[in-house]
């Protein structure tokens, strides 16, 4: 099976393609998929030690999103992006998870989104 580093979810292919590229730098093997439920179903299939999920997403929210991937036991971080900042004060999430990196705000700087990356992928895996 294909081993995936990084599985991101967005529903705008423009931010997929960005993370794509900025990921390849770092030689790490980014799936992006555009709804929840796919990126959910990924996750589960592929075991990520990183998913980057839009808060803003259609159906299912970014949120949403991370508790189902808890509901299913994986442990694995997470890094919520957005470009509405008030998506940030209008959901509850545990500021005290370990594995939730924070969240990146659209537009995002290229080089803050490594730094950040860069905390998952320098600690020994698993």
């Amino acid at each position: 099976m294909r081993q995936i580093d990084v599985v991101a979810i967005d529903d705008n292919e423009g931010i997929c393609w960005i993370l794509r590229q900025a990921l390849a730098l770092r030689n790490l093997d980014c799936l992006s998929v555009s709804d929840g439920v796919q990126g959910i179903e990924n996750v589960i299939r592929y075991r990520p030690r990183l998913v980057i999920v839009d808060i803003k997403l259609g159906a299912m929210n970014g949120f949403e999103v991370a508790r189902r991937i808890r509901q299913n036991n994986i442990d694995t971080k997470i890094l919520f992006v957005t470009g509405y900042s008030e998506a940030i004060a209008d959901e509850e999430w545990s500021r005290d998870d370990d594995n939730v990196l924070g969240i990146l705000e659209k537009p995002f700087d290229v080089d803050d989104l490594l730094g950040m990356v860069a905390e998952v992928f320098e600690q020994p895996c698993c």
